[in-house]
Parts: structure tokens; C-alpha cells; sequence
């Protein structure tokens, strides 16, 4: 059912409805805002009362809102439909008209009064229209006072987050221009910098940096903007957020670690040449090296080692890059770390795994023939109190 929310206005006689319905979309498109309507007289009582639920009228306004048809929205005014009419699920006939892009009926609608911030769930129509893209309808709505910093109730989100992650890049200006503020976090903490960073909207993302966006801030899981980048590989927004100045290691996790694990050698790169520490280590003291090494990305491997990233550090589970290497089976990862003096024979003093069983236990025939070859052997008997100095057992004189 449909039931009327606000005031019933006549908006023309009979006659005037073709001028005044193209009056009424150009003064609200060029910035005129929303016009007094017109009185005409009283209400037909058999049109209106308090208790009904619906009036023929509103129900043809609402169903012309959404087939966009200028001409039977503005009738279904003229006999008082109601321009904030809304269904069961709370939506208006100016969400469903933004939605559809029909700028004329949303114009008219508005004209008459039409309410430009109620929302469906939270949802309204500036956000319906930031998320097309539709750079008339959010001018439009803007000028008739719709609110930039209302936030929808399933994620908390603003219609700045919408136009940022799809990368509406025009939108993000008109609304950022309308007030909208820039650093607002949604219920998870992600800013609008936060995902257009996740998606590579690199046109919204330097909008959004120049107005002032925070690029070191974290979600509420502490990952950033720079760490979304990485992981994603966008690298023409990567270069955006270091030219703004935000420190290559910023976050919680090392985003060094990220591109290794990608494989990304213009990732890795950048990042260095952005003094990212190539030794850095995550919470389970993981290092770009050892992603790198089992992912078997062999040139990134060698680009960390030109670096200065160091093969003896070990992870939670004791594992070395090499050992890393081994699991993975790049043959050529494992050559790389052992031509830059990885310990062949190298071991965990947490599980007693070595290079050779790890390659061995996962069926990585190459990478165990080039272990071999350089001299990494299994101890037979190894004390249970050893500790590092396992990787020393095997170790060629």
C-alpha cells in the first residue's frame, strides 16, 4: 500500500500542465531550487482523507515516477497526488524516478515539495544517484537541500562511499563541494579514500587526497588505503598515495610483504624505492622474502636480495625463505636464495623440517634436486634440545 506522508499540492489547472512541468525541471536543474507550488483551491474530499491509505492519484504519480512519464507524474500532482507517497518497503516516487535517471519527473517531483532525504533503509536519493554516477540528479538534489552526510543503516555508509567506490569521479566533486566530509567512516571504519583505494579508482582517490582524505588512516581491522592498493595491485593509485606524502610503511601489516605475495615487481619496486624496510616482518614474522620465496617468484626474490632482505630470519613455525622456497617448489626461487648464501641445511627447531623434507613431503622434485646439488642433507639423529643452532647441522665445511 501506498499511504501520503506530507501535504497534497495542486500544482496547475488544467490546461497549464505542459509549461508549467518544463518551468518546473528547468528551475530545479539550473540551480533555482525547489519553488512554492501553487494553491488552487480545496482539497476534493472524495481525493483525500486523514485515515486512507492510498489515493488514486498518488498511486498514479508513483507509478509514473517509475516509468519515468513527466506528463502523467505531473496530472497525478494536479489532482493532489502526493509527491512523498511512499510503498512498503519505504520507497518514495523520487528514489525510484532518481534511480531511473529521469531527471524531468525527478525535477517536477521536487518542485512539488518532494521530500530530497527520505530514504529507504537509510537509503536515499542522493545516494541512489551518487552511485549511477548521475552528476545532473546529485546537482539537482543538492540544490534542493538534500544532506551529503547521511549514512544508510546496513553499512553505514554516506553517498560520498558510493560514488568513491564506483569511481565517479565527478561526483565525488559535486559532493565533496555540497559539504560531504571526506574522512567519514562507515560502520567498519572504511573511509571513501579507503574504497576507491580497494577498487583503483584512481581518478576519485586524488579527488578525494586533494581534499584533504587521511591516507594513513585503518579500517577498524587497522588495514589502510596504501595496504587495499597493494593487495588489489593498482598501481597508478599506489603512486598516488606515496606522492601524498604517506609513508611506504604505514599500516599495521608491511605492504612490502603484500606485493611480494603477489609476485608484483613494479609493487616491490615502488615500494623500495619508497625506503619501504625489506626486512619488515608481520605479527607472524613473516617477511616480504619468504612470500616471495613460496609463492616462487624468483625476481622479486632477487630484486628483495639486491636490497638487503636477509635469508636466516624465521617465521612462527621456524621456517627460513628457503625453507619457504622449498615448500613452494620453485626450483629457481630456491637457486636465487642459495646463490645469496642461504643455509642449505637450515632447519625448524619447531617442527625438525629442513629444506629437503619440506621439498620432499610436498613432491617438489627440482627444488630437491638443486638442494642436494648444493649440499643440503637430513641429520639422522637430531637432539631434542636443539634449538637455531640446527641450522647448522648438514651445513657443507
Amino acid at each position: 500500500w501506498l499511504k501520503p506522508v506530507g501535504p497534497l499540492r495542486h500544482l496547475c489547472a488544467p490546461g497549464e500542465s505542459d509549461a508549467m512541468g518544463a518551468a518546473a525541471c528547468s528551475e530545479v536543474l539550473h540551480g533555482g531550487g525547489r519553488a512554492q507550488a501553487k494553491e488552487r483551491g480545496p482539497r476534493p474530499q472524495e481525493l483525500w482523507h486523514d485515515k486512507m491509505q492510498m489515493s488514486a492519484a498518488s498511486q498514479a504519480l508513483f507509478d509514473g515516477a517509475q516509468r519515468g512519464d513527466a506528463r502523467g507524474v505531473l496530472h497525478a500532482l494536479n489532482v493532489h497526488g502526493d509527491p512523498n507517497c511512499v510503498n512498503a518497503a519505504g520507497y518514495t516516487a523520487l528514489t525510484l524516478a532518481v534511480g531511473g535517471g529521469f531527471h524531468e519527473v525527478s525535477a517536477l517531483l521536487l518542485q512539488a515539495n518532494g521530500d530530497a532525504d527520505r530514504a529507504a533503509a537509510g537509503v536515499t536519493p542522493l545516494m541512489v544517484a551518487a552511485a549511477a554516477g548521475q552528476v545532473e540528479l546529485i546537482r539537482m538534489l543538492l540544490n534542493c537541500g538534500a544532506s551529503s552526510l547521511l549514512t544508510d543503516q546496513e553499512r553505514g555508509r554516506t553517498a560520498l562511499h558510493r560514488a568513491s567506490q564506483r569511481g565517479h569521479a565527478e561526483a565525488v566533486r559535486l559532493l565533496l563541494g555540497g559539504g560531504a566530509m571526506v574522512d567519514a567512516g562507515d560502520l567498519e571504519g572504511c573511509t571513501p579514500l579507503m574504497l576507491a583505494a580497494e577498487d583503483g579508482r584512481e581518478g576519485a582517490l586524488r579527488l578525494l587526497l586533494r581534499a584533504g582524505a587521511n591516507a594513513a588512516a585503518g579500517d577498524r581491522e587497522g588495514r589502510s588505503s596504501l595496504a587495499r592498493v597493494v593487495e588489489n595491485g593498482h598501481e597508478a593509485c599506489l603512486e598516488a598515495l606515496l606522492q601524498s606524502g604517506v609513508h611506504a610503511d604505514a599500516g599495521n601489516e608491511p605492504v612490502l610483504l603484500a606485493a611480494a605475495r603477489r609476485g608484483s615487481m613494479p609493487l616491490c619496486r615502488r615500494l623500495l624505492e619508497s625506503q619501504a624496510t625489506v626486512n619488515l616482518a608481520s605479527g607472524q614474522r613473516e617477511t616480504a622474502l619468504m612470500a616471495a620465496a613460496r609463492g616462487g617468484h624468483a625476481e622479486v626474490v632477487h630484486l628483495l636480495l639486491r636490497a638487503g632482505a636477509d635469508t636466516r630470519p624465521r617465521d612462527l613455525q621456524g621456517y627460513t625463505a628457503l625453507m619457504h622456497g622449498a615448500a613452494g617448489g620453485s626450483a629457481s626461487a630456491v637457486s636465487v636464495l642459495l646463490d645469496f648464501g642461504a643455509l642449505p641445511s637450515a632447519g625448524s627447531a619447531v617442527d625438525l623440517n629442513s629444506p629437503l623434507t619440506v621439498a620432499a613431503l610436498n613432491g617438489h622434485t627440482e627444488a630437491y634436486s638443486v638442494l642436494v646439488n648444493a649440499g643440503s642433507v637430513v641429520p639422522a639423529v637430531v637432539s631434542k634440545f636443539v634449538h637455531d643452532d640446527v641450522s647448522l647441522v648438514g651445513r657443507k665445511k
